[in-house]
Protein backbone atom coordinates (compact mmCIF):
# COMPACT_ATOMS: atom_id res chain seq x y z
CA UNK A 1 0.00 0.00 0.00
CA UNK A 2 1.73 3.50 -0.99
CA UNK A 3 1.16 6.72 1.23
CA UNK A 4 -1.57 7.73 -1.55
CA UNK A 5 -3.33 4.90 -0.77
CA UNK A 6 -2.75 5.03 3.12
CA UNK A 7 -3.99 8.47 3.34
CA UNK A 8 -6.82 7.99 0.98
CA UNK A 9 -8.39 5.35 2.75
CA UNK A 10 -7.59 7.60 6.16
CA UNK A 11 -9.72 10.74 4.69
CA UNK A 12 -12.51 8.08 3.25
CA UNK A 13 -13.17 7.09 6.99
CA UNK A 14 -12.54 10.60 8.66
CA UNK A 15 -13.39 13.42 6.01
CA UNK A 16 -14.06 16.23 8.71
CA UNK A 17 -10.70 15.48 10.27
CA UNK A 18 -8.33 18.58 9.76
CA UNK A 19 -5.15 18.68 8.39
CA UNK A 20 -2.31 20.04 10.59
CA UNK A 21 0.84 19.54 8.50
CA UNK A 22 2.80 17.37 6.20
CA UNK A 23 6.48 16.36 6.06
CA UNK A 24 8.53 13.85 3.66
CA UNK A 25 11.73 12.43 4.22
CA UNK A 26 14.52 9.98 3.96
CA UNK A 27 14.50 7.46 6.28
CA UNK A 28 17.76 7.28 8.62
CA UNK A 29 18.21 3.68 9.36
CA UNK A 30 15.99 2.28 6.28
CA UNK A 31 17.15 4.98 3.89
CA UNK A 32 13.74 4.54 1.67
CA UNK A 33 10.97 7.78 1.52
CA UNK A 34 9.02 8.51 4.27
CA UNK A 35 5.89 10.64 4.68
CA UNK A 36 3.76 11.78 7.45
CA UNK A 37 0.44 13.37 7.52
CA UNK A 38 -1.24 14.79 11.11
CA UNK A 39 -4.85 15.06 11.74
CA UNK A 40 -6.59 16.80 14.60
CA UNK A 41 -9.23 14.64 15.60
CA UNK A 42 -11.85 14.84 18.22
CA UNK A 43 -11.20 15.29 21.84
CA UNK A 44 -10.37 12.65 23.99
CA UNK A 45 -9.16 9.88 20.81
CA UNK A 46 -5.80 10.37 21.88
CA UNK A 47 -2.38 9.73 19.74
CA UNK A 48 -2.67 7.19 17.21
CA UNK A 49 -0.33 6.15 14.49
CA UNK A 50 -1.85 5.16 11.37
CA UNK A 51 0.66 1.98 8.91
CA UNK A 52 0.11 0.36 5.81
CA UNK A 53 -0.31 -3.02 6.77
CA UNK A 54 2.77 -5.26 5.09
CA UNK A 55 0.56 -8.38 4.31
CA UNK A 56 -3.40 -6.75 3.76
CA UNK A 57 -4.19 -3.43 1.83
CA UNK A 58 -5.37 -1.65 4.67
CA UNK A 59 -4.35 0.95 7.13
CA UNK A 60 -3.38 -0.30 10.83
CA UNK A 61 -3.93 1.99 13.73
CA UNK A 62 -1.52 1.63 16.57
CA UNK A 63 -2.78 4.37 19.31
CA UNK A 64 0.34 5.35 21.26
CA UNK A 65 0.24 3.59 24.62
CA UNK A 66 2.83 1.56 26.18
CA UNK A 67 1.33 -1.55 25.59
CA UNK A 68 1.59 -0.91 21.92
CA UNK A 69 5.62 -1.04 22.00
CA UNK A 70 7.31 -3.75 20.82
CA UNK A 71 11.22 -3.03 20.86
CA UNK A 72 13.19 -0.40 22.80
CA UNK A 73 16.78 -1.33 22.30
CA UNK A 74 18.26 1.85 20.14
CA UNK A 75 14.56 4.05 20.05
CA UNK A 76 10.90 3.24 20.58
CA UNK A 77 9.08 0.50 18.12
CA UNK A 78 5.63 1.09 18.24
CA UNK A 79 3.86 -2.22 16.32
CA UNK A 80 0.75 -4.39 16.23
CA UNK A 81 1.41 -7.55 14.76
CA UNK A 82 4.01 -7.99 12.14
CA UNK A 83 3.64 -3.85 11.46
CA UNK A 84 6.29 -1.94 12.90
CA UNK A 85 7.19 1.94 13.34
CA UNK A 86 10.46 2.95 14.34
CA UNK A 87 11.77 6.15 15.98
CA UNK A 88 8.27 7.62 17.66
CA UNK A 89 9.86 9.40 21.27
CA UNK A 90 11.02 12.32 19.72
CA UNK A 91 7.61 12.96 17.67
CA UNK A 92 5.84 11.82 20.69
CA UNK A 93 7.84 14.97 22.93
CA UNK A 94 7.33 17.66 20.40
CA UNK A 95 3.25 16.54 20.70
CA UNK A 96 3.01 16.60 24.71
CA UNK A 97 5.29 19.87 24.12
CA UNK A 98 2.85 21.50 22.01
CA UNK A 99 -0.40 19.81 24.18
CA UNK A 100 -1.43 18.14 20.54
CA UNK A 101 -2.73 15.52 22.52
CA UNK A 102 -5.69 14.36 19.90
CA UNK A 103 -3.88 13.85 16.34
CA UNK A 104 -3.68 10.79 14.19
CA UNK A 105 -0.23 10.53 12.11
CA UNK A 106 -0.65 9.25 9.11
CA UNK A 107 2.56 7.37 8.62
CA UNK A 108 3.99 5.64 5.20
CA UNK A 109 7.33 4.39 6.15
CA UNK A 110 8.80 2.14 8.88
CA UNK A 111 10.43 5.42 10.95
CA UNK A 112 9.58 8.67 11.72
CA UNK A 113 11.70 11.27 10.36
CA UNK A 114 14.81 11.42 12.80
CA UNK A 115 15.96 15.52 11.43
CA UNK A 116 18.69 16.31 13.68
CA UNK A 117 17.71 13.71 16.34
CA UNK A 118 16.04 16.35 18.47
CA UNK A 119 12.68 17.56 18.30
CA UNK A 120 13.35 20.49 17.54
CA UNK A 121 12.21 19.60 13.61
CA UNK A 122 8.96 18.54 14.90
CA UNK A 123 8.20 21.52 16.95
CA UNK A 124 8.23 23.78 14.47
CA UNK A 125 6.00 21.92 12.13
CA UNK A 126 3.26 22.14 14.72
CA UNK A 127 3.65 25.86 15.65
CA UNK A 128 3.93 26.36 12.11
CA UNK A 129 0.25 24.36 11.61
CA UNK A 130 -1.26 26.64 15.38
CA UNK A 131 0.03 24.12 18.28
CA UNK A 132 2.66 26.38 20.04
CA UNK A 133 4.03 25.25 23.28
CA UNK A 134 1.65 25.27 25.67
CA UNK A 135 1.01 23.53 29.10
CA UNK A 136 -2.18 21.61 29.15
CA UNK A 137 -4.80 22.83 31.17
CA UNK A 138 -6.18 19.37 33.01
CA UNK A 139 -3.90 18.30 35.66
CA UNK A 140 -3.43 14.64 37.16
CA UNK A 141 -2.14 13.37 40.83
CA UNK A 142 0.11 10.40 41.02
CA UNK A 143 -1.75 8.44 44.00
CA UNK A 144 1.28 6.76 45.12
CA UNK A 145 5.47 6.50 44.02
CA UNK A 146 6.75 4.40 41.59
CA UNK A 147 9.92 2.33 41.60
CA UNK A 148 12.02 0.32 38.87
CA UNK A 149 15.31 -1.27 39.57
CA UNK A 150 17.55 -2.77 36.77
CA UNK A 151 21.41 -3.67 38.69
CA UNK A 152 22.70 -0.21 38.91
CA UNK A 153 19.63 1.54 37.04
CA UNK A 154 16.87 3.07 38.75
CA UNK A 155 13.95 4.57 37.82
CA UNK A 156 11.96 6.63 39.82
CA UNK A 157 8.37 8.62 39.96
CA UNK A 158 7.24 10.37 42.88
CA UNK A 159 4.31 12.70 43.71
CA UNK A 160 5.07 16.56 43.45
CA UNK A 161 3.45 19.66 43.60
CA UNK A 162 4.20 20.20 39.22
CA UNK A 163 5.88 18.01 36.90
CA UNK A 164 9.53 17.82 36.57
CA UNK A 165 12.31 15.50 35.53
CA UNK A 166 15.71 14.34 36.20
CA UNK A 167 18.14 12.27 34.70
CA UNK A 168 21.65 10.67 35.96
CA UNK A 169 24.35 10.15 33.05
CA UNK A 170 27.03 7.99 33.80
CA UNK A 171 29.47 6.90 30.51
CA UNK A 172 33.03 6.08 30.26
CA UNK A 173 34.01 8.88 28.35
CA UNK A 174 36.41 12.17 29.12
CA UNK A 175 33.59 14.49 27.76
CA UNK A 176 30.70 13.25 29.49
CA UNK A 177 31.29 11.48 32.58
CA UNK A 178 28.97 11.89 35.88
CA UNK A 179 25.84 14.14 35.12
CA UNK A 180 22.79 15.24 36.33
CA UNK A 181 20.21 17.56 34.50
CA UNK A 182 16.62 18.62 35.78
CA UNK A 183 14.16 20.33 34.33
CA UNK A 184 11.07 21.67 34.79
CA UNK A 185 7.52 23.15 33.82
CA UNK A 186 9.04 26.99 34.44
CA UNK A 187 11.98 26.06 32.38
CA UNK A 188 12.21 27.23 28.33
CA UNK A 189 11.04 23.72 26.37
CA UNK A 190 14.37 24.59 24.51
CA UNK A 191 16.49 23.34 26.96
CA UNK A 192 15.65 20.16 26.05
CA UNK A 193 13.90 19.95 23.17
CA UNK A 194 16.75 21.03 21.05
CA UNK A 195 19.38 18.36 22.91
CA UNK A 196 20.09 16.26 19.56
CA UNK A 197 20.64 12.25 20.03
CA UNK A 198 23.77 11.38 20.09
CA UNK A 199 26.26 7.81 19.89
CA UNK A 200 29.07 6.09 19.14
CA UNK A 201 30.47 6.99 15.58
CA UNK A 202 31.18 3.52 14.65
CA UNK A 203 27.69 2.81 15.28
CA UNK A 204 25.82 5.65 13.70
CA UNK A 205 28.37 4.78 10.41
CA UNK A 206 26.68 0.82 10.70
CA UNK A 207 23.20 2.15 11.12
CA UNK A 208 23.30 4.78 8.80
CA UNK A 209 22.78 8.04 10.83
CA UNK A 210 22.98 10.94 9.02
CA UNK A 211 25.49 13.94 9.90
CA UNK A 212 23.02 16.12 11.65
CA UNK A 213 23.03 14.00 15.06
CA UNK A 214 25.84 14.04 17.04
CA UNK A 215 28.54 11.27 16.86
CA UNK A 216 30.93 10.70 19.99
CA UNK A 217 34.47 9.43 18.89
CA UNK A 218 36.70 8.69 21.57
CA UNK A 219 38.03 11.86 22.74
CA UNK A 220 35.64 14.00 21.88
CA UNK A 221 32.49 14.85 19.55
CA UNK A 222 32.70 15.08 16.02
CA UNK A 223 30.78 18.43 16.28
CA UNK A 224 30.17 21.65 17.94
CA UNK A 225 27.42 20.98 20.89
CA UNK A 226 24.53 23.20 21.13
CA UNK A 227 24.62 23.20 25.50
CA UNK A 228 28.13 21.95 27.07
CA UNK A 229 25.68 19.14 28.28
CA UNK A 230 23.64 18.43 25.51
CA UNK A 231 23.86 14.62 26.13
CA UNK A 232 22.11 14.30 29.28
CA UNK A 233 19.90 17.24 28.03
CA UNK A 234 18.63 14.24 25.21
CA UNK A 235 18.70 11.94 28.12
CA UNK A 236 15.93 14.17 29.64
CA UNK A 237 14.11 14.61 26.07
CA UNK A 238 14.02 10.77 25.80
CA UNK A 239 12.91 10.10 28.88
CA UNK A 240 10.00 12.96 28.45
CA UNK A 241 8.69 11.51 25.17
CA UNK A 242 8.24 8.22 26.59
CA UNK A 243 6.65 9.48 29.15
CA UNK A 244 3.62 10.20 27.12
CA UNK A 245 3.08 6.45 26.26
CA UNK A 246 0.71 6.27 29.62
CA UNK A 247 -2.29 8.10 27.43
CA UNK A 248 -1.96 11.84 28.91
CA UNK A 249 0.20 14.27 28.48
CA UNK A 250 2.94 14.16 31.03
CA UNK A 251 3.07 17.64 31.62
CA UNK A 252 -0.34 17.00 33.36
CA UNK A 253 1.20 15.05 36.16
CA UNK A 254 2.13 16.61 39.18
CA UNK A 255 4.90 13.81 40.06
CA UNK A 256 9.03 14.23 39.68
CA UNK A 257 10.44 11.80 37.86
CA UNK A 258 14.27 10.43 38.72
CA UNK A 259 16.30 8.31 36.19
CA UNK A 260 19.25 7.02 37.07
CA UNK A 261 21.38 5.52 33.86
CA UNK A 262 17.73 4.41 33.00
CA UNK A 263 16.92 3.82 28.60
CA UNK A 264 14.08 3.48 26.77
CA UNK A 265 12.79 0.06 28.34
CA UNK A 266 12.31 1.21 31.83
CA UNK A 267 10.67 4.41 31.05
CA UNK A 268 8.05 3.00 28.74
CA UNK A 269 7.39 0.08 31.79
CA UNK A 270 6.68 3.12 33.79
CA UNK A 271 4.12 4.37 31.40
CA UNK A 272 2.91 1.03 31.54
CA UNK A 273 2.94 1.46 35.45
CA UNK A 274 1.57 4.88 35.66
CA UNK A 275 -1.82 4.47 33.77
CA UNK A 276 -3.26 2.62 36.58
CA UNK A 277 -1.73 4.91 39.29
CA UNK A 278 -2.99 8.62 38.33
CA UNK A 279 -6.35 10.77 39.35
CA UNK A 280 -7.80 13.73 37.39
CA UNK A 281 -7.74 16.57 40.02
Amino acid sequence: MTAIQVEKQYLECFPKNKSLFACQDIGTTSRQNISVSVYLTEPGSGIKFIISDLKDNKPVVIPALAENVVNTLRNVVVGQGSNRLCLVEHFLAAAAFCNAFDIDVVVDGLELPLGDGSAHFWLDLFSQAGFPAKLPSEKFELKEAVFINRGDRQLIAMPANEFSITYLMDWQHPCIGKRWRKWTVSQPIMDIAKARTFGWQKDHEMLGIGSESVSLTETGFDKPLHYEDEPVRHKLLDLFGDLVLCGVNPLSIQAQFISIKGGHEMDVDLAKQLRGKLVKI
